[in-house]
């Protein structure tokens, strides 16, 4: 028995030893050590058995040895017998290939197997053979193979491609959940379509080379920096038949310079307007229906229009999506409506967007703040805080003719571009009830303010702050302000509550005055102030009073206890009233027994007054100015 398998190791050896022939790797000559290896060739997990697979040798990118498998009769395995030389007695790492002879390529495997070379040793035996294992990495892209939705695992045959995975989309699928990726690209007749409310993220390589292929519905985000990606832009519109007196919209293109003819924005019955600052023809609002506007053609990008529509529908942006920053010219112009400087832009983006300081929209020219067009057609004003949703219209206000670059960014803004960015905070006052809401702010340091847009309707409660009798959504005062007057109207008879709330400044003295019920609400303990109003409310109803602190403690004059509104001094306290003049002249003195009590500012000349209120031991002293 000894004798016969002798003979069948040493045909083994003769037929290993003939196999080696047209090897694809060639050793290196000439060294002084080596080493054996007698091993079998495992890829994933599987023994192979093919005399047509090399395994290499290699220290770095230098081959060291290489040989193929071959039959050993006994067993019917395929081992390898490699010698693996060096000139270096010991120490180097040998790491190992595998090349294919039926293939004629080196195949794509990931080496488990590593040794470290020892001059005239031996790595496995006959029968108990060292294992050449290989494995097949992960695919370098992960396919989609069931259509769905991208968060379901069967959608991917298991798995759920992770951040830094690449995907390709082979069959329908739709994302409805946040999604981010390092690469994804779209196969001809495949769709994806990003659910509104849900962003795409690719970090790196977006394609797509048609229109159906990437949807991106209302309310949707694609954050991408990639160039030529074709995509379908929807932008939800509601029927302004259904609305009492809404159904207008301010709406930008994401897609780069659309053509309007022959798009769906025109199924009838529609309006398309853009907005022109300094109309030769006395026009601000351009009706594209108007053949006199020979180049309104496209939607330009960067710019805002207004849109109804006398359907329930979602009219498409079609096109290149915009990868590049925009450049759009703002006009300043006279207009005696105290309207100046607004201009209608937009968000040209499939991404949000932010208007201020480090914002895609950076500009000092700029007044603070934005306004958007609510679904009830009343304009709605945002500061840096709120994000630009793509497919957004919007006015600003320039103070100057100026050159604006929006750039392509996501960054969201930290304060506003213009003085504003010195303030020391701000109050925000918010109305809500009868059908809407309204917002107005006090900014307390330098500034642009921006002025108050009326809307397209008078359904809904309208909120503004008036100073120096200019109309502001957002106002600039300085701290030495002690009070703003607030204007509050309304068409609808009913219940409403006025909420305010203060960031990044103190105040030793916040108010509010309800100058027709002539209660004085202290807004830092109740910010939330409901009152009834009959639907055609008088001008200034409320005022605020404050005073805003500057963390020194100040002795010199007593919380405020009265203030001018409409024409009247109202005093708030009881006692013995005493007015003086500049001139230290005591003008006018009254004993008041209730709070609330009311004197014409037409008694007295314009100047600064001193006000002292004295009750028992007690006496309270205030500066006033009646101008």
């Amino acid at each position: 028995m000894k004798k016969i398998a002798l003979t069948l190791v040493g045909f083994f050896l003769m037929g290993w030893a003939m196999a080696q022939s047209g090897n694809h790797w060639t050793p290196i000559s000439g060294t002084q050590y080596n080493m054996t290896v007698k091993g079998i060739i495992v890829i994933d997990g599987v023994t192979q058995a093919s005399n047509q697979l090399e395994i290499g040798a290699f220290c770095g990118d230098e081959c060291r040895g290489s040989r193929k498998a071959a039959l050993f009769p006994p067993t019917g395995e395929y081992p390898v017998m490699l010698t693996v030389v060096s000139n270096v007695y010991s120490g180097e790492t040998i790491t190992f290939r595998i090349y294919d002879h039926t293939t004629q390529k080196e195949l794509e495997l990931e080496s488990e197997s590593t040794l470290t070379f020892e001059h005239n040793t031996n790595q496995g035996s006959m029968g108990n053979w060292y294992p050449f294992v290989f494995t097949t990495p992960p695919s370098s892209t992960i396919h989609n193979t069931t259509p769905g939705s991208w968060n379901d695992p069967n959608s991917w045959g298991g798995t759920v491609p992770t951040a830094s995975a690449t995907v390709a989309i082979d069959v329908d699928c739709v994302v409805d959940v946040d999604v981010e990726v390092a690469n994804l690209s779209i196969s001809d007749g495949a769709t994806l379509t990003i659910q509104s409310g849900n962003t795409l993220t690719v970090t790196g390589d977006l394609t797509n080379t048609t229109v159906t292929g990437l949807v991106i519905e209302d309310g949707a985000q694609v954050i991408n920096e990639s160039t030529d990606v074709k995509a379908t832009c929807q932008k939800g519109i509601t029927s302004y038949d259904t609305k009492s007196d809404g159904g207008w919209y301010t709406m930008a293109s994401p897609v780069d310079e659309m053509a309007i003819a022959g798009s769906d924005f025109l199924t009838p019955a529609y309006d398309l307007y853009r907005y022109n600052e300094n109309p030769e023809s006395g026009l601000e609002w351009e009706n594209y229906k108007d053949n006199s506007n020979v180049d309104f053609t496209t939607f330009e990008n960067g710019r805002g229009y207004l849109y109804a529509n006398s359907n329930t529908f979602s009219p498409t942006f079609v096109g290149t999506l915009n990868a590049a920053s925009v450049a759009r010219t703002l006009t300043c112009s006279e207009s005696p409506d105290g309207l100046s400087g607004f201009n209608l832009i937009g968000n040209p983006f499939p991404h949000a967007i932010y208007k201020g300081e480090g914002g895609a929209i950076d500009n000092a020219n700029l007044a603070s703040g934005f306004l958007t067009l609510n679904d009830e057609g009343a304009w709605h004003v945002n500061t840096y805080e709120d994000a630009i949703m793509p497919g957004q219209g919007i006015l600003v206000k320039t103070t100057a003719n100026t050159n604006l670059t929006i750039v392509k960014s996501n960054t969201e803004a930290t304060a506003e571009s213009n003085g504003a960015k010195n303030t020391i905070g701000r109050i925000g006052i918010t109305v809500t009830g009868g059908n809407g809401e309204d917002r107005a702010f006090v900014y307390f340091g330098q500034g642009i303010g921006l002025n108050k847009m009326r809307g397209f309707t008078d359904q809904t409660p309208i909120l503004w702050v008036r100073d120096n009798n200019t109309d502001y959504a957002i106002a600039h005062v300085d701290n030495t302000y002690e009070s703003l007057d607030l204007f509050f109207h309304n068409k609808t008879t009913g219940e409403y509550r006025l909420s305010v709330s203060t960031k990044d400044v103190a105040f030793g003295l916040l108010q509010l005055v309800d100058n027709i019920t002539g209660e004085v609400i202290d807004l830092k303990q109740h910010p939330n102030y409901g009152f009834h109003a009959n639907g055609n409310e008088m001008d200034g109803r409320f005022k605020l009073i404050f005073r805003v602190t500057t963390g020194v403690e100040e002795m010199t004059e007593n919380e405020p206890f009265a203030f001018i509104s409409n024409g009247q001094l109202i005093i708030n306290g009881e006692g013995t009233l005493q007015i003086i003049d500049a001139l230290g002249r005591q003008c006018y003195a009254k004993e008041l027994s209730t709070s609330n009590f009311k004197l014409p500012t037409a008694n007295f000349l314009s100047g600064i007054y001193v006000l002292r209120l004295i009750n028992g031991n007690e006496t309270r002293i205030q500066k006033i100015v009646i101008k």
